[in-house]
C-alpha cells in the first residue's frame, strides 16, 4: 500500500482502528491529546481494526489491511451489475457498464486504499436495490443498509432522507416508515455519541480532526458564499467528468471538455428519472451535490465517487441520445446536415477514443508510476521517522504533515498544519496566508506544545497541489527559532527553540 498517508484520512483511519483494537477506544492516538474520534463515523474503522487484530505489528499490517480493503470494490461491480440489470439495461450493456466501472482508475485507486468511498458505495447500492424490493422484510433490510452506509461516512444521511422522501412521493408511507426505523436511530445516536464526545476547545488545528461543522462555519460565511457555491460546482463537475476523461494534465481546454462530460451524464441522468427509472439513486444524488456544493472542502473524483455508477449510466443514455440525433441526420436530404453530422459523430468519436486512452493509460501506467515514486518517497521517511525513534526524547511531540503515519512507525504523537491551513484562503485565492502560517510554524508549535518540525517537499500537496512550497520551506528554513537536527533527501527536522 505505498499510497499509505498521502491523503491523510486514510492513516488516520487506521490510528483509531488501532485504539480500538487495543481496547483504548475510539480515539485518535497520534494527536498529543489522544481524543475521542468524533468526526468520522465508527463502522469502517471498526472493520480495519481486523487489521490490527491478526497482525499487530506496523507495517506488515498493512498487507493485511490490503487482504481486508480489496474485495469491497469486487462487491461493488456485483452490485453495480445487478443495479444495471435492475434498472433495464440489457446483459450485455450492464456488463461493459460493470467493466468500465472496474478498470476505473479511480475505483482502481479508491478500491486499493484505506478510504470509505468503495465502503460506503457497497451499502449505498445494496440499500437501494433492497428497498426496490417488495415486503417489509426488505425494507426493514434496506434501512440497516442505510444506516451503515451512514456510519461508514456522514454523506450517508442523505441515503437516510431521500429513499424515505421517493416512498412517500409514491404514497408508500408504511414502507417509508420501516425504513426510517431502522435507518434513523443510527443517525440519532452517533450524533448524540459524537457532539457529547466533542473536546471542548476553540483551537482550530485541533476541531480539524474531530469536528466538521467548525471548519464549515470557519469556511462558509455570508461574506463568501458565493464564491464558495461557485467554485464548488466547478469543482464538481470537473470531478464528475474526470471520472470518464482523468485528470492527468492541468490544461484549461480540457477542463471545459471534461465539464461538458459531466453535463452530459447529468443530462442523461434526466432522462433516465423521466422514464422512471433510477429515481430512487438519482434523489440520493441530488441530495448528496447539494451537501457538496456548500461544503468547506473543494469537492473531487473522490467526494463524487459514489454517484460513479449513476452517472455512467446517464452518460452512455445520453450517448443513445446523440447517436439517434446522428443517426437520423444522416439520412437528411439536405447535403450539409449530414457534413454536420459528420463532424458531430467524428468529434464525438474522437472524446470517446481519449477518454478510453487516457483511462488506459492512468489504470496501467500513470497509477504503477506514481506508486513507485511514493514508495521509495515512503521508504526515505520511515528512515527518518526511525530515527526520531532512535534519537528524540520519550514523549517529544512533532509538527508534520504526515502525523499519523509518523506516529506509527516512531511513536511520537503530533498533528499536521491542516487545521491551521483554512479552506477559506483557498477559495480566496489567498496564499499569502498560507505562507504566513508556515512563517509563524515555531509560535504554533509552542502553544500546541511540539517540540519538533518535520518539514519536506510535500507538504502543500493536498491543500494547494504545492504551488507555493518553494516559499514555504523557505519561509521555515529561514526561521532563526527552528533549529536542524537531521536533513536528509526525505525532508528535514527541526526542533523548536523554547
Amino acid at each position: 500500500m505505498p499510497d499509505f498517508g498521502r491523503l491523510h484520512d486514510d492513516a488516520l483511519m487506521f490510528v483509531t482502528a488501532q485504539s480500538i483494537a487495543q481496547g483504548q477506544g475510539y480515539r485518535i492516538p497520534s494527536l498529543p491529546e489522544n481524543p475521542y474520534q468524533t468526526k468520522y463515523p465508527p463502522l469502517f474503522p471498526a472493520y480495519l481494526s481486523l487489521a490490527w487484530l491478526i497482525n499487530p505489528s506496523f507495517p506488515g499490517n498493512l498487507a493485511t489491511a490490503t487482504a481486508l480493503i480489496w474485495p469491497w470494490l469486487v462487491v461493488l461491480l456485483a452490485l453495480a451489475w445487478a443495479l444495471y440489470r435492475q434498472d433495464g439495461f440489457t446483459p450485455m450493456r450492464a456488463l461493459l457498464l460493470t467493466a468500465a466501472l472496474g478498470l476505473s482508475p479511480y475505483m482502481v485507486l479508491f478500491g486499493s486504499l484505506m478510504l470509505s468511498e468503495v465502503f460506503f458505495t457497497c451499502f449505498l447500492l445494496a440499500a437501494l436495490l433492497l428497498a426496490r424490493r417488495p415486503g417489509n422484510g426488505a425494507i426493514l433490510l434496506a434501512g440497516f443498509a442505510a444506516a451503515c452506509a451512514y456510519l461508514a461516512r456522514s454523506a450517508g444521511v442523505a441515503l437516510v432522507v431521500s429513499v424515505p422522501a421517493v416512498l412517500l412521493w409514491k404514497r408508500d408511507w408504511r414502507r417509508a416508515g420501516l425504513f426510517l426505523a431502522t435507518s434513523l436511530p443510527a443517525v440519532v445516536v452517533w450524533s448524540w455519541w459524537s457532539r457529547s464526545h466533542l473536546p471542548q476547545s476553540h483551537d482550530m488545528s485541533l476541531l480539524y480532526y474531530v469536528d466538521y461543522m467548525a471548519f464549515e462555519k470557519a469556511t462558509v460565511g455570508l461574506d463568501n458564499f458565493g464564491i464558495v457555491l461557485w467554485k464548488n460546482i466547478d469543482q464538481i463537475l470537473y470531478g464528475m467528468g474526470s471520472l470518464v476523461l482523468p485528470k492527468v494534465v492541468a490544461f484549461l481546454p480540457l477542463k471545459i471538455l471534461t465539464q461538458m462530460i459531466a453535463v452530459a451524464m447529468l443530462a442523461g441522468v434526466v432522462r433516465l428519472v423521466r422514464r422512471g427509472i433510477a429515481v430512487d439513486y438519482a434523489a440520493f444524488g441530488l441530495l448528496s451535490v447539494g451537501i457538496l456544493a456548500i461544503w468547506h472542502y473543494p469537492p473531487n473524483e473522490r467526494f463524487v465517487l459514489p454517484l460513479f455508477p449513476l452517472l455512467l449510466a446517464g452518460l452512455v443514455t445520453e450517448l443513445d441520445h446523440l447517436a439517434d440525433m446522428l443517426r437520423k441526420a444522416f439520412q437528411h436530404k439536405d447535403t450539409s446536415q449530414r457534413v454536420v453530422a459528420m463532424m458531430f459523430a467524428t468529434g464525438a468519436a474522437g472524446i470517446v477514443a481519449a477518454a478510453i486512452g487516457l483511462q488506459a493509460y492512468m489504470t496501467f501506467g500513470l497509477l504503477n508510476q506514481s506508486a513507485a515514486q511514493e514508495r521509495s518517497k515512503v521508504a526515505e521517511r520511515r528512515t527518518d521517522y526511525r530515527w526520531m525513534a532512535a534519537n528524540l526524547p520519550a514523549g517529544a511531540n512533532v509538527l508534520s504533515n504526515d502525523d499519523p503515519l509518523l506516529y506509527l512507525t516512531s511513536g511520537h504523537r503530533g498533528n499536521s498544519m491542516d487545521g491551521l491551513l483554512m479552506p477559506r484562503w483557498w477559495y480566496a485565492d489567498d496564499q499569502d496566508s498560507v505562507v504566513n502560517a508556515y512563517k509563524n510554524a515555531a509560535r504554533y508549535c509552542r502553544m500546541r506544545g511540539l517540540q519538533y518540525l518535520y518539514s519536506t517537499p510535500d507538504d502543500l500537496a493536498r491543500f494547494t497541489e504545492g504551488s507555493d512550497i518553494d516559499k514555504v520551506l523557505a519561509a521555515v528554513r529561514s526561521d532563526p527559532n527552528l533549529k536542524p537536527v537531521l536533513t536528509d533527501s526525505a525532508g528535514t527536522l527541526y526542533r523548536v527553540s523554547p
